[in-house]
């Protein structure tokens, strides 16, 4: 059945027991509907209930699994939103005292983007210009982020890339949620500060905790919204239901068919994903056992784990690596590639922090996971694909954040409150697969560039292709074969090392997959792309509201990425759509070129959509026998996206006895409005439900009564 024909009965079913219908998605396989908790008692018999964690906080979620009406089951895969639980971020945090600044006296070492680019061999395509010009990353997550990543880029990364915020519809006001707020920051301050020049989308959702980072992915993908896709949060993989990880492995493989390359956390629990859950959630046998990370497992998604430098090279002074501070703060020092080990940092009072990795207990082994050294037999998908730096302290990354929940936890009350350093004069130093993930996003969007291509999809069959042979795997990859991602004796939620983790090996391990990557190397191996003999182009688009009330227009810039030696005219035209819907299949160049170097520019006015929220607008250069094609993204906003409105609060007199504690409940009432919700209140209204059709790809619902990997303390 087709989704469009399959949406009517959804809609017409919903409608029928009293659902509004608020929207269909672009490739109509999702319906978002809303509606009152006791309608979705009604119709799904089960009732919402709250819910409060180990962590002391409160969420609402079905008490018991959805029955599906007998109108809606034939033609639904999944219901979506029926709980606030959200997915927590790969991230880990150093917890422990930490060096003062580098100085002559300490030489102290940190890395940051432009060692990261020293490592893996990078710095060989800046220097060849390809450092992400004209391509689209697009970082998925649950929460604003603030202007500590202006600060980070204006230090650490020398390009002027964009960085643009697109808010999934329906997701509620722009809002920023502890934890998550760091998450992303740290995700756009690696992306960006790999690809410095590339422009980088933030697609997150808002205030409504009915939306989490996989609804982001989905409308990321759904939407086209760039080739490269990075997400550093993840699912223990028991926890999820078969129909689930297929309806989210459909939904990636639609991604690989569009061109986009995912890019996902292995995680940081080593190969035991669901040690990082509390033993209210699950069981002490789930928490030992041997198990891999979702989105990392599917075969359409490439998974990255965690590597960090081995004993010796990275101590204070240790020249053979590093350069010697001169100004007391160099903060830009690695000279060289280091060799590497499995990052694991886990011990009996810190837990578990180390590179994830395993098979999957439900992906079959893809064709291309074969003829690679190292890999053993079996039915099953492997992870990680390859690893990349993650070590918290050895040496751990710099980053700046808004986010008190990783700001307080390093005893700072403001980071990067002293140039790069914190409040307390310490730098903020974290790791994690939360750092390699968006690296290697970065990276491939650079790849794209040098390759000329509008995106590769799947990489990975290209990376294990080249693994598949002996002298392209010693170039290009960095084989790790010593340490282990077992987790230290005594490291409460694990059982005996020797029974939960995987040793480095020759070839290819589950623990750091294929290795890490040269990617100057690698950019040599691949073969060369049909368009790479074209001149590459490259579009900017820039707004400007018009005069006319309710338009807006667009100046799109058009031209050479960089000034040939004889300037080329550009031929034809572009085509413009907006939110997936043309609006001018073949806007025609004016018949001179606007700038010297055969570059053209139109100014496109079209009405501003009469929805509020995130839009967005494609522009597609078809490129001609001399021009490559290319295509550009830019978001943009409508309508206030902020909080508004007002409420009164109301609660009983609550007296305390000196040197105690005590609580009392309170009740927040909109204006003209019904009751609020607050942890500890039944939710009167539900806030946004959705339903996926069946046939079409889908995604699974992270509503799971779960708590993911949430920053160490």
């Amino acid at each position: 059945m087709s989704p469009t024909r399959t949406s009517q009965p959804l809609k017409a079913g919903l409608a029928s027991r009293g659902f509004h219908i608020d929207r269909v998605s672009r490739s109509r396989d999702r319906i978002t509907f809303s509606g009152t908790a006791a309608q979705v008692d009604a119709a799904f018999g089960t009732e919402l209930h709250h819910y409060r964690t180990v962590d002391n906080e409160t969420h609402f979620a079905p008490a018991a699994d959805l029955t599906l009406p007998a109108e809606l089951a034939p033609v639904t895969a999944a219901i979506l939103h029926l709980s606030d639980f959200r997915p927590k971020p790969n991230v880990k945090l150093q917890t422990r005292p930490q060096p003062d600044y580098t100085t002559l006296s300490t030489q102290t070492h940190y890395l940051g983007p432009q060692d990261i680019a020293t490592m893996y061999d990078l710095n060989t395509l800046y220097s060849s210009g390809f450092n992400g010009s004209g391509q689209g990353l697009a970082v998925v997550g649950q929460s604003y982020a603030g202007s500590a990543v202006s600060f980070f880029k204006g230090n650490l990364s020398p390009g002027s890339g964009n960085i643009s915020f697109v808010l999934v519809p329906g997701s509620g006001v722009e809002a920023i949620s502890p934890g998550d707020e760091g998450e992303s920051e740290i995700d756009l301050e690696y992306s960006s500060g790999i690809a410095t020049e590339a422009n980088i989308f933030f697609v997150h959702v808002g205030a409504n905790q009915n939306y989490d980072v996989f609804d982001a992915l989905a409308f990321t993908i759904d939407q086209n919204i760039a080739p490269v896709v990075s997400i550093s949060y993840g699912i223990c993989e028991p926890l999820m239901s078969a129909a689930d990880l297929d309806q989210g492995n459909a939904l990636f493989e639609q991604a690989a068919a569009q061109g986009q390359t995912l890019v996902a956390a292995a995680g940081d629990s080593g190969s035991t994903a669901c040690a990082a859950y509390p033993s209210s959630e699950v069981t002490a046998t789930q928490q030992q056992a041997l198990s891999v990370s979702y989105p990392a497992d599917s075969p359409y998604v490439t998974a990255v784990g965690g590597t960090q430098m081995a004993t010796g090279t990275f101590a204070p002074g240790a020249s053979q690596y590093w350069s010697t501070a001169s100004n007391g703060n160099l903060i830009s020092s690695l000279l060289s590639y280091v060799p590497e080990v499995v990052w694991n940092e886990g011990s009996s009072s810190f837990g578990i922090a180390a590179s994830g990795g395993g098979t999957s207990a439900h992906f079959s082994r893809p064709t291309w996971q074969t003829s690679v050294p190292g890999i053993s037999s079996g039915a099953y998908r492997l992870l990680p694909d390859i690893a990349l730096q993650s070590s918290i302290k050895s040496p751990g990354f710099l980053f700046c954040s808004d986010d008190p929940s990783l700001t307080n936890s390093q005893g700072q009350s403001a980071s990067c409150a002293n140039g790069l350093g914190g409040s307390n004069t310490n730098f903020p130093v974290a790791g994690g697969t939360s750092f390699a993930t968006p690296i290697f996003a970065g990276l491939i969007a650079i790849l794209n560039q040098a390759q000329q291509e509008t995106g590769q999809g799947n990489i990975n069959p290209i990376l294990y292709g080249l693994a598949s042979n002996p002298a392209s795997y010693a170039a290009v990859f960095h084989d790790i074969v010593s340490g282990t991602n077992a987790c230290a004796a005594g490291t409460p939620s694990c059982a005996a090392p020797g029974e939960s983790g995987y040793p480095a090996t020759p070839g290819y391990d589950e623990a750091t997959g294929l290795g890490s990557v040269d990617f100057g190397q690698l950019a040599k191996a691949l073969p060369p792309s049909p368009t790479t003999k074209l001149i590459p182009t490259t579009i900017r688009i820039n707004s400007v509201f018009t005069d006319t009330p309710g338009d807006i227009a667009v100046q799109i810039t058009v031209g050479p990425a960089s000034s040939p030696v004889n300037a080329v005219a550009l031929t034809g035209g572009v085509s413009v759509s907006l939110d997936g819907t043309v609006l001018n299949p073949s806007l025609a160049f004016p018949s001179t070129p606007y700038y010297n170097d055969g570059g053209q520019l139109i100014t496109f006015p079209f009405p501003q959509p009469s929805t509020p929220g995130s839009h967005l607008l494609t522009v597609a250069y078809p490129g001609d026998a001399t021009l490559s094609p290319s295509i550009a993204t830019y978001a943009f906003q409508v309508g206030n996206l902020t909080a508004t409105g007002s409420f009164t609060v109301t609660a009983a007199n609550l007296t305390v006895a000196n040197g105690s504690q005590g609580s009392i409940p309170i009740n927040a009432t909109p204006a003209g409005g019904t009751a609020a919700e607050l942890p500890g209140l039944s939710p009167p209204q539900l806030r946004m439900a959705q339903l996926k059709c069946a046939t079409p790809s889908a995604h699974p619902p992270p509503t799971t009564q779960t708590r993911l990997h949430s920053p160490s303390s």
